[in-house]
């Protein structure tokens, strides 16, 4: 009986020593239960809680704006990284869309930075997905300024910057993003 005792105890401490008790996640030193997950703080995102990074390129007239002609000034923006080209930017526009609707009128701005390298695309998407906020780009595809400063590395992307400049959250996608927005606003 020893013997089965002895093993039982081998094999339950190869599992991970930590059998009916809470276990320690090493990165944070919190305790976590099987169904919770401890944070791992080496993830978050760099620009979160840090001021945003201006960047200036064409708006859809030709004119050069800056993201600080927006962002900064009192409202919330979100800054959304998209192209026409890009199917999974299709298919998660309707939630932007549907966020600006609701929260436009009370102090959400979109500023949509495009991947595009043909003006014609960009414009038709623009009128044909229904995004009426304010789109800048300079038409270089994957050398677009605001994507080389935001080091964006697939699309769609975005991040939340509050109404004092300051970057709160990134990739809020699907119902994700109007809960977020929903938790501000409502």
């Amino acid at each position: 009986m020893r013997i089965a005792s002895i093993l039982m105890m081998s094999f339950l401490l190869a599992l991970g020593g930590n059998w009916g008790q809470a276990a320690t996640a090493p990165e944070t030193g919190r305790e976590k239960t099987d169904n919770q997950i401890a944070p791992d703080q080496d993830d978050q995102d760099p620009l979160i809680g840090k001021r945003f990074l201006d960047v200036q390129e064409p708006d859809t007239k030709g004119k050069l704006r800056r993201l600080s002609d927006y962002a900064g000034k009192g409202k919330w923006v979100l800054v959304d990284f998209w192209a026409s080209w890009c199917g999974p930017c299709q298919e998660e526009m309707p939630n932007v869309v549907a966020a600006y609707k609701k929260y436009h009128g009370k102090g959400l701005e979109i500023v949509g930075f495009s991947f595009d390298a043909d003006r014609d695309d960009w414009l038709d998407a623009i009128k044909n997905w229904n995004m009426p906020w304010i789109h800048l780009s300079d038409l270089k595809y994957w050398k677009s300024k605001a994507g080389e400063v935001y080091e964006i590395e697939g699309i769609p992307d975005n991040i939340l910057i509050d109404p004092d400049g300051i970057v709160v959250a990134r990739d809020l996608r699907g119902p994700e993003l109007g809960r977020y927005l929903s938790e501000i606003f409502d």
